[in-house]
């Protein structure tokens, strides 16, 4: 799991289990800690031209060991979907090789879904 921090205080977590390896962005569920709260009270997000989803830039994310992970920003996602709210977290702009080290295989299952021989 991969820590989402705010201003160096944990508000989640994620697998970061999709992503697009070329692109250098991964994705993934976001499991929200006790001060996503906080956070969600206090911290306005940015404005989308859709109503239906808050979007939060600025995030940072590392290992579970603490490792910074480099990239151009972490984008957290709130979608009101009428009863219920999903949370996402994307990473985006992760460079190689740090993106093949962080996820093992996924450049090569990428590559491996244009072989279709």
């Amino acid at each position: 799991m991969f820590h989402l921090l705010y201003k160096g205080k944990l508000v989640g977590r994620s697998a970061l289990e999709d992503g697009d390896p070329p692109m250098g962005c991964a994705e993934g569920a976001f499991i929200a800690e006790e001060a996503f709260f906080d956070f969600r009270a206090k911290v306005a997000p940015q404005p989308d031209d859709d109503p239906a989803i808050n979007r939060w830039l600025g995030l940072s994310v590392c290992t579970e060991l603490g490792v910074d992970v480099q990239c151009l920003d972490a984008v957290l996602f709130e979608y009101d979907l009428g009863d219920q709210s999903e949370l996402r977290i994307d990473v985006l702009g992760i460079t190689y090789p740090r993106y093949e080290e962080l996820f093992p295989g996924r450049y090569a299952a990428y590559e491996a879904s244009f072989d279709k021989d």
